[in-house]
């Protein structure tokens, strides 16, 4: 088993007779979604029935490995957007097989279904509720809680390591999607549905007895980054801390930086990818509206006051510029950073040496 991004729980095996699939296909842009996802499923259905055979004959711990190595591949399947019918269809499989080897973790993976209180009346919001993964230590006290708000391509479903970094910890770990991926209820083309989303999970969390109520951080990943930068500012009473991990805020949005960053580091058509994120019909119309309507800065985010704030990113970033990384330094609240020379987007595999240091200095804080 491996966990290089997006490769979590997944073994090498797995993969190659797809790879070797679609070599032969030889795909060329545009990409047939659906003829690249279509070599995922005979393998992923082979693991999977192996996973029951084995799930059957009580061997849960086998089962487990073969249900979330199957997941791995249709993750893959669907990544980075689930935009055609066999890509949609991969999102789905991949949130069965996942449940189904998660819950023999230990601790077990657990979904629950939040109630979202703050939803906007009269909109799909209001008819919804906010999936989220859930591992925590077996613990008679409440323990620290770190919600993990995944990005652009990652989703609940990928959450295996980077909970098992938490748990080992004796904190609590909890994955959440952003508005317009995986399953999230929040409207995608709103800047504000996002606050909702946080205040409807945040009173959730605070109702139930194993958090730790002055020990809940966020940490944000990628595209998640931008949105931990304004929980930070939105919902610091609420939150001891929060690290915002190669976000972006203000220039992510720049037309000119649209224009190239499909041909930057991202292995798909981030742009695209981008747009149906935030709710636009083609990449030509994100341009023109997105800065103002979700910047960071232009909302005057930036400027307000916000909680503990850790700003983390590799130097040579090109998803997003490395200059929105640095931009919250100018403004409101004094921030704490790093950002590593030499690396790229995320700034890993430095990273998470940095941020975890912090998360337990501030959990023994606050505690």
């Amino acid at each position: 088993m491996f966990g290089v991004y997006p490769f979590m729980d997944a073994k090498l095996e797995d993969f190659e007779p797809v790879f070797a699939k679609l070599i032969e296909l030889n795909l060329s842009e545009p990409i047939d979604f659906d003829q690249y996802a279509a070599p995922f499923f005979p393998v992923a259905e082979d693991l999977a029935n192996q996973a029951q055979e084995e799930e059957t004959s009580g061997d849960v711990t086998k089962a487990s490995e073969l249900y979330l190595r199957a997941a791995a591949l249709y993750r893959i399947a669907r990544f980075p957007v689930p935009r055609s019918p066999k890509q949609k269809e991969a999102w789905e499989r991949n949130k069965e097989a996942y449940a189904k080897g998660g819950r023999y973790l230990k601790p077990p993976m657990i979904e629950y279904k939040v109630p979202h209180t703050h939803a906007l009346p009269g909109t799909t919001e209001a008819e919804s509720y906010i999936p989220i993964c859930v591992r925590r230590p077996h613990s008679i006290k409440a323990v620290p809680t770190v919600i993990q708000i995944f990005g652009l391509d990652g989703y609940r479903t990928e959450f295996t390591p980077a909970s098992s970094l938490f748990t080992d910890r004796g904190w609590a770990a909890v994955a959440v999607e952003i508005p317009g991926t995986g399953d999230c209820p929040a409207l995608r083309q709103d800047p504000k549905s996002p606050d909702r989303l946080w205040s409807s999970l945040l009173d959730w969390l605070e109702a139930e007895d194993w958090v730790d109520k002055k020990n809940i951080v966020a940490w944000g990943l990628s595209t998640g980054g931008y949105y931990a930068i304004r929980i930070a500012h939105t919902h610091k009473e609420r939150l001891s801390g929060v690290v915002a991990q190669g976000g972006g805020c203000h220039r992510m949005f720049d037309p000119e930086w649209l224009d190239n960053v499909g041909h930057l580091e991202y292995p798909f058509d981030l742009d695209h990818s981008l747009a149906v994120k935030f709710g636009y019909d083609d990449v030509e119309t994100m341009k023109k509206g997105a800065q103002k309507r979700f910047s960071l800065l232009e909302s005057g985010i930036l400027d307000q006051q916000s909680t503990r704030l850790l700003l983390v990113n590799g130097m040579n970033d090109s998803i997003f510029p490395i200059e929105d990384s640095l931009l919250p330094l100018q403004h409101g609240s004094i921030k704490e950073a790093r950002y590593i020379p030499g690396a790229s987007h995320m700034g890993e595999p430095a990273a998470t040496k940095i941020i975890l240091p912090w998360i337990e200095q501030l959990v023994h804080i606050s505690g």
